[in-house]
């Protein structure tokens, strides 16, 4: 899980200089577009394995208003 958690920092890090740093073109935009939506899914794997790992109080409280119980 560190691993993930490191791969999201470190691809931020790049989608900042990239923005920070390159004048507009498609290509850059293709780059950082491809770039967000891998730190959308790294964030989404260790969200799932938050969820996994939480306890049963933890995960009521979590699905708190969503579902049948609202």
């Amino acid at each position: 899980m560190n691993d993930i958690l490191q791969d999201i920092n470190r691809l931020q890090k790049v989608v900042d200089n990239i923005s920070k740093n390159m004048t507009w073109s498609i290509a850059s935009q293709c780059a950082l577009n491809d770039l967000r939506q891998l730190i959308q899914d790294k964030q989404k794997q260790v969200t799932e394995f938050e969820i996994q790992n939480m306890s049963y109080e933890q995960y009521a409280e979590h699905m708190k208003g969503r579902g049948f119980n609202g």
